[in-house]
């Protein structure tokens, strides 16, 4: 089993909805924060054209992948939301910070 990492941005007011469909798939944890840019759909509002938006970051395994992203593109779509981006990548080893220790890849969603 490998680890991966899924970090997404995403419009805050998607969060709640979100949050209920991974919980749904069976995401343990996610952590969120506040981020501002810009991109396919800047703030025109603006003089910056910056953008409020989340970014969200999980730790999963391999063959978790597809749901999750299945369930944040089902939730996308309920919401009426068309921005947005998300990516995957390979993590080499999960680490806890306090003793050192590697966290097991079956951990992740127990």
């Amino acid at each position: 089993m490998n680890i991966k990492r899924i970090t997404a941005i995403v419009p805050i007011d998607i969060l709640d909805s979100l949050e209920k469909h991974l919980r749904a798939c069976g995401v343990p944890g996610i952590t969120v924060e506040a981020v501002r840019g810009y991109g396919e759909h800047p703030n025109y509002f603006r003089k910056d054209l910056m953008q409020n938006n989340a970014k969200l970051v999980l730790y999963t395994v391999d063959d978790k992948v597809d749901g999750i992203v299945d369930a944040m593109s089902a939730c996308a779509r309920e919401c009426g939301i068309e921005t947005g981006i998300a990516a995957v990548d390979s993590v080499d080893r999960l680490i806890h910070p306090g003793d050192g220790t590697q966290v097991s890849p079956a951990s992740l969603f127990d």
